[in-house]
């Protein structure tokens, strides 16, 4: 659905900028962090971090010295990290309510900067964010989000967790696509379109048992389908492995290539696919997620619903949720989630 519009009053002007040193973009843009604190001034403070471990600490900081405004420079997943660490200080109590997350564009496919329309790089949208904090308001459109429960091995341990998302690939074509695209020396829409075409040749050379280079072979195996039980809106999917398993809670835009989860529009609604749908089904489904439309593939369980519950049923899942990757999940509830406050300066 369309994000909600508002604007929100600022009257302390602090915006907190936390710099993800390994996304892509980020590397290949040295003194980054220098001119973003150029920009800022005294309207607020620049983190750069390294791991993972340094993100909620970097927050705690940022808060305690009053940011009102949370910046994301990285990629979805950059975001999508802030979001659930901020949420689990939330669930702690040491947090009231979530303040506007700013994304920058700084990954390689940025569908929810593109959802709320922040275009340019880092650096402009700062320069923006700082002139709209001068004005006295900031541009906010709420965003609907996937809540992902269940049970993970970590460790050789099984432990419960909750976290917050946006579009997620569970298994089947969307979490193989991401898997390679993601292996990829310089991923970007072009990449997109190379993932895909090579699927595609490769399935077809092997169909016609033509001749087909090892490369070729393995990138076929975007198709493998992903063993588990399924079950959608209570009702048991009739496929003991899936082709795709995804769900978004709004429609995304890949890389301006794919446009899914068309069928994400109304509130408390999210876009399911599941199902043994095979690969000529994924394949002629091409031209309709270029043009946004559902796919209407044979063997593919596609609606809107409130919750799909997976149970991994030969091995862990290794699930893509907003482009980061997780492993050892056994078990995965998704139904909607809380509406997420952006930033579109």
């Amino acid at each position: 659905m369309s994000p909600s519009r508002r604007r929100l009053p600022l009257a302390m002007g602090r915006v907190g900028i936390i710099i993800n040193a390994n996304a892509r973009k980020n590397r290949k843009s040295p003194g980054l962090d220098a001119r973003l604190r150029a920009s800022l001034g005294s309207e607020g403070e620049v983190v750069l971090t390294r791991s993972l471990d340094e993100l909620g600490p970097a927050l705690r900081r940022l808060l305690d010295r009053g940011a009102e405004v949370l910046v994301a420079s990285g990629g979805d997943g950059a975001l999508h990290r802030m979001a659930n660490e901020l949420l689990a200080m939330q669930e702690a109590g040491e947090l009231a309510e979530l303040p506007p997350l700013v994304p920058t564009n700084g990954g390689t496919i940025d569908f929810v900067a593109k959802k709320v329309g922040v275009g340019g790089d880092a650096e402009a949208i700062v320069a923006r964010l700082v002139a709209a904090l001068r004005g006295g308001a900031l541009p906010v459109r709420e965003v609907e989000s996937l809540e992902l429960r269940g049970v993970e091995r970590v460790g050789g341990e099984e432990r419960t967790f909750r976290r917050v998302g946006f579009a997620l690939a569970a298994g089947g074509v969307g979490q193989r696509f991401f898997e390679q695209y993601y292996a990829l020396e310089d991923p970007g829409p072009a990449a997109i379109v190379g993932v895909v075409a090579r699927a595609a040749a490769a399935h077809a050379a092997l169909t016609l048992r033509l001749p087909a280079p090892a490369g070729l072979r393995r990138a076929e195996q975007i198709f493998a389908k992903t063993p588990a039980r399924v079950r959608v809106d209570g009702r048991e999917v009739p496929a003991a492995a899936h082709g795709a398993l995804h769900a978004g809670a709004f429609d995304v835009d890949l890389g301006g290539v794919f446009r899914v989860f068309p069928l994400a529009a109304a509130p408390g609604r999210l876009h399911f696919h599941a199902g043994d749908v095979g690969p000529w089904g994924i394949i002629r489904s091409l031209p309709r997620m270029v043009a946004g439309k559902t796919l209407r593939a044979e063997g593919l369980v596609e609606k809107a619903g409130e919750e799909m519950l997976i149970e991994a049923t030969e091995g862990p899942l290794s699930p893509v949720v907003d482009g980061e990757c997780y492993e050892g999940v056994l078990r995965l509830e998704v139904r909607p989630g809380p509406r997420i406050a952006i930033g579109a300066p």
